[in-house]
């Protein structure tokens, strides 16, 4: 089994290969011209077209599963995204011929569904999976620009297979030329149209994206690829190949089908994927600051807050406040719900509602630090499964992060006395972050020292700010059951709420 996981990508590969190897021989069997009819079921037939494309999605959609299962993603996203997405594609790519030509339909709206009488445009499959995948990657929350990248070698897939239906048809060719001495045969003999040779320009179209195909899965585990890259490069790449083979395609006797203002709509649109490619890589690679390498995208991560979620502090807290108090306000008893107030929010802002002079602020927040760390000496306790629950999400390779109200310090203090610094791999603390709960600075602070996607990370808090932080940042959010502030931690609604550290297991 291990042996297969090593070398899964080459068999996958491998089986592509001879899948599409395969079809060309049994589609090219005999002497050309060749059937564009792959076989009939009385009056019901299949064309090799429709056979291709089928084949290129099945082949795609393997590639997709690999992937999904390689960055440990619930492969259910990609059949729930063949669901949507596949006939989707052609009512796009239909519509989008549909709109270049009403004048051939007349108004005749049956006319305009009917695809088996031809007419499906690539350009508006494109454009509705690009859009629909917004949606899509929100509701499953995965990272848009990841399912993308996914994508992006899907489409060469299903074009380099797409091409030799077009072979198949003999359609979609170039002008005359004088000879294809250097092609096979049966490649020559098909493309010997109305007595003449043509460009066989389904052969540079699907050789082009081969070509692409290959240099992304040779370079999308480098580290310099990140997500984004791989579909701009798509785009770039299948736009840059589409305009030369259309031009000769122009230039083949037959009118071109689709035109937007007197210009061929396949190359205005090539124009834009281009345009739109470069603009995604110059916009993430300009404005992006965590930009996330492509092969790292599997790393995971489980953020926690500190005081009241992973240690129990709340009476020390109780403690340090009230002797603070005593300090600078003799005369002030706090109650219960004032006390309560304490836990969450950072120093600054929780003094801030007592004390408005900045300079008396600094000075009661520097008491309350030489009060706590006397009686952080005294050693607090963790919640229960706390070790146990970090220990094990260590083993199934989780990054864990810690970001806290509390100064770096006090919080490694805290985890060194309950042994559980030795699995915790980043802190933010108060004092690392010019912003606070409930702004997500912090938490994606955290995620960019780990290099882990918010789609692939959660945070757990026992405060409302915690939850909001996490929703703002894009992460999962869990709350803990046992919080001080229960009711207003349920108002935030967090995803999850989890009554044991222990129930985390049951969710990574």
């Amino acid at each position: 089994m291990t042996t297969f996981k090593k070398y899964q990508g080459y068999i996958v590969y491998g089986g592509i290969t001879l899948l599409f190897l395969l079809l060309i021989l049994i589609a090219t069997f005999g002497t050309a011209p060749y059937s564009g009819t792959a076989f009939e079921l009385g009056s019901f037939s299949v064309q090799w077209y429709a056979v291709f494309i089928l084949s290129g999605i099945i082949s795609a959609s393997v590639l997709a599963y690999l992937e999904l299962t390689r960055y440990h993603q619930d492969p259910n996203i990609l059949w729930d995204g063949l669901l949507v997405f596949v006939p989707s594609a052609v009512i796009g790519a239909r519509l989008w011929y549909v709109l270049f030509n009403l004048d051939k339909y007349n108004g005749d709206i049956l006319r305009m569904l009917d695809v088996t009488e031809g007419g499906l445009a690539i350009h508006g499959a494109i454009i509705v999976v690009v859009l629909g995948l917004i949606l899509f990657a929100k509701k499953k929350k995965i990272d848009y620009f990841f399912v993308l990248d996914m994508v992006g070698p899907g489409f060469l897939i299903g074009q380099i297979f797409g091409r030799w239906g077009n072979f198949m048809n003999r359609e979609l060719y170039g002008p005359v030329i004088d000879n294809l001495n250097w092609l096979p045969p049966f490649i020559r003999d098909n493309m010997n149209i109305g007595g003449a040779f043509r460009h066989p320009t389904f052969l540079y179209e699907s050789s082009w994206n081969l070509l692409g195909l290959i240099l992304i899965l040779v370079f999308r585990r480098k580290k310099q690829v990140k997500i984004g890259d791989i579909i701009s490069f798509y785009l770039v790449w299948y736009g840059i190949g589409r305009i030369p083979t259309e031009i000769l395609r122009m230039n083949s006797g037959v009118p071109e089908p689709l035109m937007m203002f007197n210009i061929p709509t396949s190359i205005a649109t090539s124009v834009g994927l281009i345009i739109a490619g470069l603009a995604i890589y110059l916009y993430r690679t300009l404005k992006v600051k965590n930009r996330i390498a492509y092969n790292d995208y599997g790393r995971k991560a489980v953020l926690f807050d500190l005081d009241g979620t992973l240690l129990d502090t709340i009476d020390l807290i109780y403690k340090n406040i009230t002797a603070t108090f005593k300090v600078h306000f003799p005369n002030k008893k706090l109650t219960d719900e004032e006390l309560k107030a304490f836990v969450g929010p950072t120093l600054d802002e929780s003094f801030g509602w007592y004390e408005k002079d900045n300079k008396k602020l600094q000075a009661m927040i520097k008491t309350y630090r030489e009060i706590n760390e006397v009686n952080h000496k005294v050693k607090v306790e963790s919640f229960e499964n706390a070790l146990t629950v970090l220990k094990t999400l260590k083993e199934h390779d989780y990054l864990i992060g810690i970001v806290s109200s509390k100064i770096h310090k006090f919080v490694k203090l805290g985890l060194e006395q309950n042994d559980l610094m030795q699995y915790v791999d980043v802190i933010i603390g108060s004092d690392e972050s010019p912003k606070h709960k409930p702004d997500p600075l912090p938490i994606n602070m955290a995620l960019e020292r780990l290099n882990v996607s918010p789609s692939n990370a959660a945070y757990v808090g026992d405060h409302p700010n915690d939850i909001l932080a996490a929703k703002a940042a894009n992460v999962k959010s869990i709350g803990v059951g046992y919080s001080v502030h229960y009711e207003a931690l349920l108002g935030a609604k967090p995803d999850v709420v989890v009554d044991n550290l222990e129930k985390l297991l049951y969710i990574f």
